[in-house]
């Protein structure tokens, strides 16, 4: 935590919130965002956090899993979100930060990037709703990272995208349409299952996409 200038301590005088619920502390990161992004002028930075390529190829493969479950259940909980933190989302956000930072060398302006937040107790769920609600209430355009077809986040990002009707990009800048993206996500589904792993969240999300071809 930054030094403060003038609030010399953290020792309130209400130190918790113990009844408040998860929908609670979304809606307060909305009226954060409202607080610096008018709605629909915000460009939406989506890359692979917890899930997609790296996850499958440098983490469930290597230890012969073929889900996030599975591993769990070789490892141990404790030892499996060590190592899923340490290989699998601190490289996947600094690569986010990465994207994000090239976007904006190119003069882009209102990015928001989703991988540095964190929220202690939060599950994928909690994410995706939080970060469903900001595409459809803040982005009028979004951009998806290299390898984005891997990612279940991704995928469910694009479809969102797809579903407000706003512009979708690759990490280059090219217009990444219904049919290609399609095409791209199919793609990885049938190569990570013909690796054996289990992609049940991709094979929705590619349904999703399919329904509005």
């Amino acid at each position: 935590m930054a030094e403060l200038y003038f609030g010399t301590t953290d020792a309130f005088k209400i130190r918790e919130f113990p009844s408040r619920r998860v929908i609670d502390e979304i809606e307060m990161v909305m009226s954060a965002f409202d607080c610096v992004l008018p709605d629909d002028a915000g460009i939406y930075c989506s890359s692979e956090i917890t899930s997609g390529k790296r996850n499958y190829f440098e983490f469930l493969l290597p230890r012969e899993a073929k889900s996030d479950e599975e591993l769990k259940q070789k490892l141990g909980e404790q030892e499996y979100k060590r190592l899923r933190h340490e290989l699998i989302i601190q490289p996947n956000v600094s690569r986010g930060v990465e994207f994000t930072e090239k976007l904006r060398e190119r003069g882009l302006v209102n990015l928001v990037n989703p991988g540095p937040f964190f929220a202690r107790g939060f599950d994928q769920p909690h994410y995706l709703y939080l970060w469903e609600w900001v595409i459809i209430k803040k982005a009028y355009r979004t951009y998806f990272n290299e390898d984005w077809q891997y990612s279940n986040g991704c995928t469910f990002e694009y479809a969102v995208a797809t579903r407000k009707g706003i512009p979708r990009f690759d990490n280059l800048g090219n217009d990444l349409t219904l049919p290609k993206a399609i095409r791209m996500v199919e793609a990885a589904v049938d190569e990570l299952k013909g690796k054996g792993f289990i992609v049940e969240k991709l094979e929705q999300n590619l349904n999703r996409l399919k329904r509005f071809a």
